[in-house]
């Protein structure tokens, strides 16, 4: 299994994220700055900065304890804490410039590796923690209902939760299928193929083979996933915890942005909120989320703070959510790079893991890594 990225798909990648990143904040800066804002900037309560710098850090560690955990129930369990936050640091950088799902699960599952773990766990363990946030996704269907008579609702951004609401749980829905009901997504994409087949606007052959490779890929997910869920149920509820800990973490960041500028939020409804806009971040298609990030916590602030503060807000949110953490990744991957060569050829040549024509599920099976 491999991601396929060029350096020169990295550097444009790269590069597109930060001339993107740079131009919607120098444009959300200029369209919310007025002299309100310097005035309200220089009230700003700086001694909550050392709780955000702690938030950040704590958030990381937390979601370092998700792949703890799931090395502790697999064949090694001596993975260290720091290093598996460090693992975790190490695909933002790389999640900034490509896609996630893409970018980040074969560098974390070679990284894996690398502590002695068999290939064909790191790859599981790997494939799950790309799962378990879809599932913990779940939780906005009552999120949903609990904060429709909000106050909020009757405000702008609250309308416009009110109508992503549908395709958000549209898209945990599919996921859904897809691990528990992989046959119905391979028959609708089978309905597609033919579909196209007869318009004959896309090369059926081209298509077919892209079939079946997303048909191995769902059975991938699905399988590992039942494995998992059948003999490591309470494994998989504290990876989950561990996970949503993580995000809860970010959530309080943006919360004490809230505070350092003096407004008190009702924490329960600011992280309810922050939850139903997590899988808009999740799925974010551009390159680091640039522009889907910042618009979708503009919509957050203006619930609670004037609008001249959006800019400055959002900015500072996310520079300790993303843009801190991945120049962090991006120095210990850079380290990573120059002391081993298999990363170097993996990401940049070759694009594969070592022995990538293993079956996961077979592998699985045959060292009983799950026993």
């Amino acid at each position: 299994m491999g991601i396929s990225v060029s350096k020169s798909a990295l550097t444009k990648g790269f590069l597109a994220f930060i001339l993107l990143s740079l131009g919607i904040m120098v444009g959300l800066i200029v369209w919310t700055t007025d002299s309100n804002t310097w005035s309200n900037l220089a009230k700003f309560h700086w001694q909550i900065v050392p709780l955000i710098i702690i938030l950040a850090i704590v958030r990381w560690y937390f979601d370092g304890m998700a792949f703890v955990t799931m090395a502790k129930h697999g064949s090694v369990s001596n993975i260290s804490l720091n290093r598996a936050a460090i693992i975790r640091l190490e695909g933002t950088l790389v999640a900034s410039v490509v896609p996630v799902l893409v970018g980040t699960f074969s560098m974390h599952a070679y990284l894996l590796h690398k502590e002695k773990m068999k290939l064909s766990e790191a790859m599981a363990i790997t494939i799950l923690r790309a799962i378990l946030p879809v599932l913990i996704f779940l939780l906005n269907i009552p999120i949903l209902m609990l904060m429709k008579s909000n106050p909020m609702g009757d405000q702008f951004f609250g309308k416009l939760l009110q109508a992503i609401s549908l395709p958000v749980v549209v898209i945990i829905v599919f996921f859904v299928i897809t691990l528990f009901y992989p046959h119905k997504i391979k028959n609708m994409a089978s309905s597609l193929v033919r579909w196209w087949g007869r318009i004959r606007f896309i090369h059926v052959e081209k298509i077919i083979k892209l079939e079946e490779r997303v048909f191995h890929e769902i059975d991938q997910f699905s399988k590992i996933f039942w494995i998992y869920l059948r003999r490591r149920k309470f494994m998989l509820l504290k990876a989950s915890l561990w996970i949503m800990a993580a995000f809860v973490a970010d959530y309080f960041i943006a919360i004490a942005i809230l505070w350092g500028f003096g407004y008190r939020p009702d924490i329960l409804p600011a992280l309810g909120m922050q939850f139903l806009m997590r899988p808009i971040i999740y799925f974010a298609f551009t390159p680091g989320g640039a522009g889907i990030w910042e618009f979708t916590y503009v919509g957050f602030f203006s619930l609670f703070m004037p609008k001249s503060l959006y800019g400055i807000s959002v900015l500072l949110w996310r520079l300790f959510v993303s843009h801190i953490p991945a120049i962090v990744g991006g120095i210990f991957l850079i380290k990573e790079f120059n002391r081993d060569k298999g990363l170097k050829d993996m990401i940049l040549q070759k694009g594969k893991l070592p022995e990538e024509d293993i079956d996961i599920i077979d592998e699985v099976k045959e060292n009983e890594v799950y026993d």
